[in-house]
C-alpha cells in the first residue's frame, strides 16, 4: 500500500515537474491558488468578524466564498487535465521521433543496399563490355 502511494506521489511530482514551464499550467495554478487563498481569507475574516459580533458586515462573504469555490473547482481540475495533456503530447512527440529515426535508419540501409547493388551491376557490365 505504501509503495503504491509512493509511486502515485512520484508520478504526480514528475507530472508537475515536466509541465512546470507550460504557460497554461502556470495560469491555471495561479487561478487555483488565488481562489483557494481567497476562500481561506474570507472564511477566516467571516469567522473573526462573527466572533466579535460584526458578522453582519459581510453579508456578501458567503456569495464570494461560493464564487471563489466555483473558480477553484474549475481551475484545479483544469490544471491537472492540462498537465496530463502536455505529458501525453510530449510522449507522443517522443514516439514520433523514435519512429521517424527508425524509418530513416531503414531508408539509409535501403539506399546503401541499392548503391552496393548498382555498383556491383555496373562493375559486371564493365567486365562484359571489355
Amino acid at each position: 500500500m505504501a509503495r503504491r502511494f509512493i509511486e502515485w506521489y512520484h508520478g504526480l511530482f514528475h507530472l508537475a515537474q515536466v509541465t512546470i514551464h507550460d504557460r497554461w499550467v502556470k495560469r491555471l495554478r495561479l487561478i487555483a491558488f488565488l481562489a483557494a487563498s481567497s476562500i481561506a481569507t474570507q472564511i477566516v475574516l467571516h469567522g473573526a468578524l462573527e466572533s466579535i459580533g460584526l458578522g453582519s458586515l459581510l453579508p456578501s462573504s458567503i456569495i464570494s466564498i461560493l464564487i471563489a469555490s466555483a473558480i477553484w473547482l474549475v481551475a484545479y481540475p483544469a490544471m491537472w487535465l492540462r498537465m496530463l495533456t502536455v505529458v501525453v503530447k510530449m510522449e507522443a512527440k517522443k514516439e514520433y521521433a523514435l519512429l521517424l529515426s527508425e524509418i530513416h535508419k531503414l531508408h539509409h540501409r535501403h539506399e546503401s543496399t541499392d548503391v552496393t547493388h548498382e555498383s556491383a551491376t555496373a562493375s559486371v557490365r564493365k567486365g562484359i563490355v571489355r
